[in-house]
């Protein structure tokens, strides 16, 4: 059955059960119905050359040809190639491991936004209220584990790890998060944390101990316009911990650093356009927000309580 990812139709030979179904009926104000819509992208099993023919930029994790193609190589074990935004040939023995839809779901997706000059985001995404609020920073900088805070807090999940930003319709100048698959990543500490058992999880790579959380009931399929976007940053002392807003040049700038990938961007030589995009993006989203925090036991729940204070007063102004 087909699936939903960023508002695609994805046609699979390789089940992907992480993906919401494609859904049987149209919504409100779309032309076509679903159910004759063709697929936006197609993901099939075949061999994968062992070298592109015209490498144009040659990579470790990935080689682009000259006509645009990309050929992604997980240590020889999982291969893919991506064409044209639109298909995703898989070449490995081990089709449905979890490790595999790791890579889908990551660098593979990654290329295929960067092929359709999608502006893709690494950030987990939450909604408050009739919007959604964004968490970017790097590997590690606790994205994940706040997020398992706040939907511990009743808000609903858009995205763990990435999502598509858009702007609205034509009358609409806000940036829209697009909502990516009802699934998180946590590493056992931070599972642990959360009370949340592990034992029968998958882990998202076979020889790490971070595992794939369903979130299933939790999962909101609705784009949302951004209210804000926090970047999370450290601090050596709790009472060092603040909100402290951005504006201009710094704000478009931390969206511009938290692109996914973006190396790909510029390997298909797409640089321009996808920074011509985030900027007009970032004027799209009212705040942006260095997030100071120390990283304890305490931190995420502390942050929780300044983020729903700061974007309750956002909506109260």
């Amino acid at each position: 059955m087909d699936r939903l990812l960023f508002g695609w139709r994805i046609a699979s030979d390789i089940p992907l059960p992480e993906l919401p179904l494609w859904p049987a009926a149209s919504r409100p104000g779309e032309e076509q119905p679903y159910e004759e819509r063709p697929a936006d992208i197609t993901i099939r099993r075949a061999p994968v050359p062992a070298r592109l023919a015209e490498i144009r930029v040659e990579r470790p994790l990935f080689t682009v040809s000259a006509d645009g193609e990309m050929r992604i190589d997980i240590h020889g074990h999982h291969v893919f190639l991506v064409r044209d935004g639109r298909e995703v040939v898989v070449d490995t023995g081990t089709p449905d491991d979890a490790d595999c839809h790791t890579y889908l779901l990551g660098p593979v997706l990654g290329a295929l936004c960067h092929q359709r000059g999608e502006v893709i985001l690494h950030a987990a995404v939450l909604r408050f209220g009739d919007a959604a609020v964004a968490f970017c920073g790097q590997s590690g900088a606790g994205k994940s584990t706040l997020a398992a805070s706040l939907l511990a807090r009743g808000h609903r999940m858009l995205a763990d790890d990435v999502t598509v930003l858009r702007r609205g319709p034509a009358s609409d100048a806000r940036t829209l998060a697009w909502p990516a698959y009802p699934r998180m990543r946590l590493w056992q500490d931070a599972a642990s944390r959360s009370a949340i058992d592990t034992s029968a999880l998958d882990r998202c790579v076979f020889d790490i101990e971070k595992f794939v959380v369903p979130v299933d009931p939790a999962f909101d399929t609705t784009p949302l316009p951004l209210a804000a976007l926090v970047h999370l940053d450290r601090c050596d002392d709790p009472a060092g911990e603040a909100l402290i807003p951005l504006k201009g040049l710094k704000a478009a700038g931390q969206l511009r650093d938290n692109l996914y990938r973006a190396g790909m961007a510029y390997a298909l030589d797409r640089a321009t356009p996808l920074l011509q995009n985030t900027a007009r993006l970032a004027a799209g989203i009212p705040r942006h927000l260095i997030a100071r925090r120390h990283i304890d036991d305490g931190a995420a729940e502390r942050l929780a309580d300044r983020i729903e204070a700061a974007i309750a007063a956002g909506s109260e102004a």
